[in-house]
């Protein structure tokens, strides 16, 4: 990796996921997600985000955290979602930090009491955020309108926010869900990024970690946005490969030719 950082003149890995909310790649579609996401919380009702895998819903949530203002809310986040009802209260619970007891009645009423807790003695508001959504069971969804009601649905003390795949949506309509739905009236989807977007992406990922010069080629570029239907999580692993690929035939710049090479050493992982 040291190599790599020389050879291209990086501080940093340019494509790790590790990276600020602060240096995220923005589009006015992903600020828009944010702008939603934030008015959804703001307007003290629930959401739900979706977007094919590795479209960068994550890092939109993590967007989110960083603009929320410090002090009025506590976000819990669950990413476990092939759980039963009772252990997917038993998450919340050790998320809480409270005692993860055995009974679903139990963890129900010690978990709704705790939100209710946070909100009128300490004046925090709880973001429960479930991602892998889509793969939460039925049971668990048609309970989580109940876990909304407070003060005979009086007090909104809690937003849901439920994040996936597309599939979602299609679980959502289902009719046993009606009440849930209705608690969750806004509805937001990750698009992949434009061939323009790949572009300024992987410029964007390369210049914040500290490249001061242009690596990929145009044609490079146009055909890494093909090969990974813009989406960001591919458009990152393809874009490793590259830099690997090229550094070893000794090319400073990638090109169509690099990247050739590159899609077939990332394989099914671009599928």
């Amino acid at each position: 990796m040291n190599k790599i950082l020389s050879t291209y003149g990086l501080t940093r890995p340019p494509f790790s996921k590790d990276l600020p909310a602060s240096e995220m790649f923005q589009t006015d579609q992903l600020q828009e997600i944010v702008f939603g996401l934030k008015a959804a919380i703001e307007g003290r009702t629930s959401a739900v985000l979706t977007g094919d895998s590795g479209s960068g819903k994550t890092c939109l949530i993590r967007a989110l955290e960083a603009d929320l203002p410090q002090g009025r809310y506590r976000l819990l986040y669950t990413a476990n979602s092939s759980v039963n009802r009772r252990d997917f209260y038993r998450q919340i619970s050790v998320g809480f930090g409270l005692e993860p007891h055995s009974s679903f009645a139990a963890l129900y009423a010690n978990v709704s009491q705790h939100i209710q807790d946070l909100a009128t003695q300490h004046k925090l508001r709880v973001i429960l955020i479930c991602d892998e959504a889509h793969m939460l069971p039925i049971q668990v969804l048609e309970q989580l309108h109940v876990l909304t009601n407070f003060e005979r649905d009086s007090k909104p003390w809690l937003s849901i926010i439920l994040v996936g795949l597309p599939d979602l949506r299609e679980t959502l309509k289902r009719n046993v869900l009606a009440s849930l739905v209705s608690r969750i009236p806004i509805r937001l989807h990750v698009p992949p990024l434009d061939p323009d977007q790949v572009k300024l992406y992987v410029h964007h990922r390369m210049n914040t970690a500290g490249c001061r010069r242009d690596v990929f080629s145009d044609d490079a570029l146009l055909l890494m946005a093909k090969a990974t239907g813009g989406l960001m999580r591919r458009v990152d692993l393809l874009a490793d490969h590259c830099l690997v690929i090229a550094m070893k035939g000794k090319a400073m710049i990638v090109d169509a030719s690099v990247v050739q090479k590159g899609i077939h050493v990332s394989g099914d992982s671009l599928q």
